[in-house]
This record gives C-alpha cells, structure tokens and sequence, in this order.
C-alpha cells in the first residue's frame, strides 16, 4: 500500500473510494487484514449500544456491531460503499449517512455510547476538529475506538491505494500523521488515552496470504482507545 510516483491520485477521496467500493472487500490489502484481525477484540463487548461509526465503508464491522445486538449509524463519504454495505446490512438496525462527518452534516440519534473509526485518521487534515467533532456526538464518559495505519508507515509515505480493474493505480489523498499529533489533538478536545496500541504483522497475516510475510514483525496498525 505504498504510494509511487506511477499512481493516479483521484481528484477527491469520494470518487477515490467509488471507484474502489466494488472490489474493496475481495481486494487483497495487508492493512484492511490486519485491521479485521486486531481492531474487533478492542470493541466486542458492547452490546446493546446505540454506536456511530465514522468511514463504515462497506461495512465490515458495522456488519459484527450490529450483530452483536448493537444499534448501529454508520457515516461514509462514498455512496459507492455505502451501497456495498447496505447489502450486507439488510434487517439490521442500521442507519447508513452519506456524507462528510468534517462538513457538518447532520448525524442524528446521538448522543451515541460510543464510537469507532478504522483507517479514516489518515484522510483527516484537520485532527482537532475531527476530534471535537466526534466529542460532541458522544455522550460524557463515551469510548471512541480508532484503528489507524502506524505512523511509522505513514511517515515514509504509506496511505491508502489500489490497483483498479483496469490496472490503474489509484492513490487517495492522506496525512502522515504522528503519534504525538494525534494524542495531543484528542487531548485538546476533552478525549484522554485509555489505550495506545501497536499492532505487527504476525503469523495470523501471513496466512492469510503468504505474500504478506514481508510484513511479519514490523507495524501495521496504532490502536487507540480514546475515552471522554
């Protein structure tokens, strides 16, 4: 998932993210793996939670919250992912929003017990307004779940791509990020670290796909459990 000089950066994440939603959930990635093995432990006691969740994408984990007797509303920039997981998501209690959680759009049914977002953080310039922004949504106490690509693998240029069916490589625009920038913006907004997690690439990847075992031992995924 590293971005090259040969990648077609999109004009907007949006269109990006369309263009991506109908292989998305076959599509080979290391990091999406990865993410589906580590982030659900941290979030798979709750239960009968009224849950927003910020980047659902095709729903991969609003589909296990959900079935886990969760309430669940789920916000994506993309119509095309959204389409993908209201597939999935049929007779569930889901809402699904289109839209952009940075723009100010309406989310109703809140204040929500909690929060999670997996592999959106690198797609937010301004962190201290995501930050407050999700504060606002949660109620006093809340848990906001963030898994996110390492820092360490942002820093030399990792964001999220893929190779489109016809062969066009195809970069979204992201930010590399810190671990510092993103405590110190969550802290700004009134969300201390309860948690702080780094997640390697371990034997549980690699057999998933034998050509992930390059990845074996070094970061993949910053876990944080954020608590307001």
């Amino acid at each position: 998932m590293t971005n090259s000089n040969h990648d077609q950066t999109v004009s907007t994440n949006e269109a990006g993210y369309n263009r991506w939603s109908r292989l998305y959930d076959a599509y080979p990635n290391p990091t999406v793996a990865a993410d589906d093995l580590a982030f659900p432990p941290f979030w798979a006691h709750l239960f009968g939670m009224n849950v927003l969740e910020i980047g659902c994408g095709t729903g991969r984990h609003t589909l296990k919250l959900a079935r886990a007797g969760n309430r669940v509303t789920g916000v994506d920039l993309s119509p095309g992912m959204l389409e993908q997981a209201a597939l999935k998501l049929a007779g569930l209690p889901v809402t699904l929003i289109q839209g952009d959680v940075m723009a100010g759009i309406d989310i109703p049914g809140g204040p929500f017990d909690a929060a999670l977002t997996a592999l959106v953080i690198e797609h937010i310039g301004d962190l201290a307004g995501f930050f407050a922004r999700v504060k606002a949504l949660l109620k006093p106490g809340a848990a906001f779940y963030i898994s996110e690509i390492h820092p360490d693998r942002t820093a030399t240029g990792t964001f999220a791509h893929f190779k489109d069916e016809d062969g066009q490589e195809v970069a979204l625009a992201g930010y590399p990020h810190s671990v510092a920038d993103v405590e110190t913006a969550a802290h700004a907004a009134g969300l201390a670290v309860e948690q702080s997690r780094d997640v390697l690439g371990n034997d549980a990847l690699v057999a998933l796909n034998p050509k992930w075992e390059r990845h074996q031992g070094r970061p993949m995924l910053k876990i944080w459990v954020l608590r307001g």
